[in-house]
């Protein structure tokens, strides 16, 4: 997608979360996420399921509640669902899913609590998800989750208001708290609205808001108490469990006590979000100095439970957000990576060379280069940078100005791939590192004069069939300075001759019970390909990979150079 159609996205987000949270039936929010997403993302079918049984953080049972599309009913479905996942029709539990036409599970989960699973079909003509239409589905995960949250909540406020009756006045003061916090996704407005609900519905002035942290400690986010609280009071705010009025509760712990009485604290009000404490509310006496009654603890409690739900809300959107700014920074930077590297292979009438570049993340330590350097001689290089992500793609870019540096200078290859070693030992710290081999091809003789700086060695298949390695060189780039001189090896290539250069992203890609391609796999897919071009050997490698890695994630960059001598 590009910017526009993001921008597009994030006001349909907006709108999305408004629409969820307008409503306390979950049917009603099921449906108005699976549609939202249908339209989106041009599927004809989507399901919602809820888990069977009362315990969500452990949901393994799961019935379908809600469909959208062709209709069927597979009755109860056992499915382990952590994380969104592409559904596997070779997995017993995922195939009544993906015969009826599903291809994605996406939870709607609050921390451990897995309150639905979203499931969708393929786009129009079957198209494949791109990766950001995945993070979009997660988003509207996240969002669904939020409002079946809410609405759960608002649902127990509902029960309340029958259970006391003659207090209507005050459930629907709380119900329109909760429509008020959970359309904001401002920090600092919801704790305006806090404090503007405890002055006005208690006529409390002295209270102070305490926050977990994401270390799990407390912290100090809104005082005005009279004190400023101790280490020792925070503490052991951490170890309340259940609501407290100081008044009509005896205190056993002793800090407890100091700090009400000091703060003149008459109500300590734990801040819950799924069982969880995630803050305490501290409420001083009233103005009329007149007692909390039952009525007024079950309204903090709820406001302080709303309050922090709304908080948690706030803290996920916001992360949510940052999380896709990085994204779009870091799509930018792997298209300035990707423009570092050749734009077009040249190709020669003795010689065939095709290269192939696929960074794990967004950005990568992967580098190869194919520089021409005149009519008859050109210089093939590939490196593997220690380190993933941007560090190693700033070590990348460091190693491939040097070398476009020094390439046109006519020095001993040894010569320049000492320099490129010590200008990156001044450059860099000494935990980073890069394994790096570099090839000058004269391409009347088919001759490469080639140093091998710690990298793996590239295979050299002889027509005849025979098996070469490249490994003379020296240590790795970027360690210490080049006290010894690299050598410089020499290998005189003949017509059917084939060599693979490539990273260990290749021979050491894993399956799902962590094994690896292995480079003996690797000479298997060299040796069959033997006799085809060398775009299609490429490609003949990368399937085999992928098929080795089906449903793995990529663990680390690939990259190959291939070079094959016709006639």
């Amino acid at each position: 997608m590009n910017t526009s159609s993001n921008l597009i996205n994030l006001k349909s987000l907006f709108d999305l979360s408004a629409t969820l949270n307008s409503s306390e039936d979950d049917a009603f929010i099921l449906g108005s996420s699976l549609l939202t997403v249908m339209g989106k993302l041009r599927t004809m079918q989507a399901v919602a399921l809820q888990p069977v049984g009362d315990d969500a953080e452990t949901a393994e049972r799961w019935r379908i509640s809600v469909v959208k599309g062709k209709r069927f009913d597979p009755g109860e479905l056992h499915l382990d669902v952590s994380d969104r996942r592409i559904l596997d029709p070779a997995n017993e539990q995922d195939r009544a899913l993906y015969e009826a036409g599903l291809r994605i599970c996406v939870p709607a989960a609050y921390k451990a609590r897995n309150l639905a699973l979203l499931c969708f079909g393929a786009g129009l003509g079957g198209k494949e998800y791109s990766g950001e239409e995945l993070e979009y589905v997660s988003l509207v995960g996240t969002l669904t989750a939020t409002a079946l949250l809410k609405a759960d909540n608002l649902r127990s406020l509902t029960r309340a208001k029958r259970y006391l009756e003659g207090k209507t006045q005050l459930l629907t003061t709380l119900f329109e708290i909760s429509r008020e916090f959970t359309t904001v996704l401002d920090q600092e407005e919801i704790v305006r609205l806090l404090t503007y609900r405890l002055m006005g519905q208690l006529m409390v002035s002295r209270f102070a808001l305490f926050t977990r942290t994401d270390n799990g400690a407390f912290e100090l986010s809104l005082n005005r108490l009279k004190i400023t609280p101790q280490q020792r009071h925070i503490d052991a705010l951490q170890r309340l469990n259940s609501i407290v009025n100081t008044q009509r509760t005896q205190l056993e712990d002793e800090a407890l006590q100091h700090f009400a009485h000091e703060a003149d604290a008459e109500m300590f009000v734990p801040m819950r979000v799924q069982k969880e404490t995630k803050g305490v509310l501290v409420v001083g006496r009233k103005l009329n100095r007149m007692a909390f009654e039952e009525q007024d603890e079950n309204y903090l409690e709820a406001l302080a439970n709303t309050a922090m739900s709304a908080l948690e809300s706030a803290r996920l959107f916001r992360e949510e957000l940052e999380k896709k700014r990085l994204e779009e920074e870091l799509n930018i930077a792997r298209k300035i990576q990707q423009g570092l590297l050749p734009d077009e292979v040249p190709q020669y009438d003795r010689v065939e060379l095709a290269a192939r570049n696929i960074p794990s993340k967004q950005v990568g330590g992967d580098y190869f280069d194919i520089i021409p350097l005149d009519e008859e001689n050109v210089l093939l290089a590939i490196a593997d940078v220690s380190g993933k992500s941007t560090p190693a793609a700033l070590l990348m870019a460091n190693t491939q100005a040097a070398l476009r540096a020094l390439a046109g200078l006519d020095l001993p290859l040894a010569v320049m791939v000492a320099r490129i070693n010590d200008l990156l030992v001044q450059n860099t710290s000494s935990d980073k590192f890069v394994t790096f081999f570099c090839g000058r091809f004269n391409i009347p003789s088919l001759r490469m004069i080639y140093v091998n700086a710690g990298h793996n060695p590239p295979m050299l298949l002889r027509a005849n069939g025979e098996m070469e390695d490249l490994r003379d060189g020296g240590i790795i780039l970027g360690v210490m300075e080049a006290i010894m001189p690299y050598e410089e090896g020499v290998v005189d290539l003949r017509t059917g001759d084939t060599l693979l250069m490539y990273t260990d992203g290749v021979s050491e890609a894993l399956d799902r019970d962590g094994r690896e391609f292995t480079e003996a796999r690797l000479l298997d897919v060299l040796k069959r390909s033997q006799h085809e071009t060398a775009d299609v050997l490429v490609n003949n490698i990368l399937l085999e990979v992928e098929r080795h890695s089906y449903g793995v994630n990529q663990s680390d960059d690939i990259t190959m150079i291939a070079l094959h001598c016709r006639d």
